[in-house]
């Protein structure tokens, strides 16, 4: 009777050793004893062949990742910065081409999601012109031509964007300052436009006789910033 609870207990040692719980939304990566990948565990209490470990375990839940693409130059020559955001899954059976190296960069899924909406985004926004990214069709456009192509280049690496949406457009500080300038100018306008005319003269006189006093005030932030400097060097 002993001898059987002894072999009982061994086994059960042998058993919880050579076993692996897999939390739910999970999926575990195996390797063999020369370290080559072997196999996909799921979910749940499993039993590990001999000379077999647990490499890695990766979340199949979904996931949200968020970006920025900077430097995007657009057809009319002006550089901005275009935020993004998405939700993802993993799904590591979809791998079928270059598998142990594939499954090996489950890990740094959001690292390749980035790299792939760099290129991609870069490439469909540069055909436009600055104003057309703020048009909400346009906006639209691009994020479904952009989760069209990713889908099928991230399926083989066993990831799914389950959305993909542009965010924020990040103009160039002198391109923001001259825009909200254009507004201040035509908000003017439109006020003065309800004066009597001999004021409505006045205060375009003033207007103009400040700019002509602090024409230096009006230029764009790389220009303001080379006359400040000029003045300083001149006046030491």
């Amino acid at each position: 009777m002993a001898v059987l609870v002894a072999a009982a207990i061994s086994v059960a040692a042998v058993l919880k050793k050579k076993t692996r719980l897999i939390g739910e939304d999970s999926v575990a990566v195996t390797v063999d004893r020369n370290g080559f990948i072997k196999r996909l565990l799921p979910p749940g209490r499993q039993i590990l062949h001999p000379f077999e470990r647990v490499e890695f375990t990766v979340e199949t839940k979904t996931k949200l990742t968020s970006g920025r693409v900077p430097a995007i130059a657009t057809t009319d020559g002006i550089l901005l910065k275009i935020d993004w955001s998405g939700t993802y899954t993993l799904h590591p059976e979809l791998i079928t081409e270059h598998r142990s190296q594939r499954l090996r960069n489950l890990p740094n899924a959001e690292a390749a999601i980035a790299r792939q909406v760099d290129i991609l985004i870069r490439k469909l926004a540069g055909t436009h012109a600055m104003q057309d990214l703020f048009q909400p069709t346009i906006r639209e456009r691009l994020e479904r031509q952009a989760s069209y192509i990713l889908t099928d280049h991230l399926q083989a690496l066993g990831l799914e964007l389950t959305s993909l949406n542009l965010q924020t457009i990040e103009l160039p500080g002198e391109v923001t300052e001259a825009i909200n300038k254009a507004r201040a100018i035509e908000t003017l306008d439109g006020a003065i436009r309800h004066l009597d005319p001999t004021t409505r003269a006045v205060v375009r006189s003033a207007y103009q006789l400040d700019e002509i006093l602090h024409w230096d005030d009006y230029l764009p932030v790389p220009s303001r910033l080379t006359m400040k400097r000029l003045r300083a060097v001149t006046q030491s």
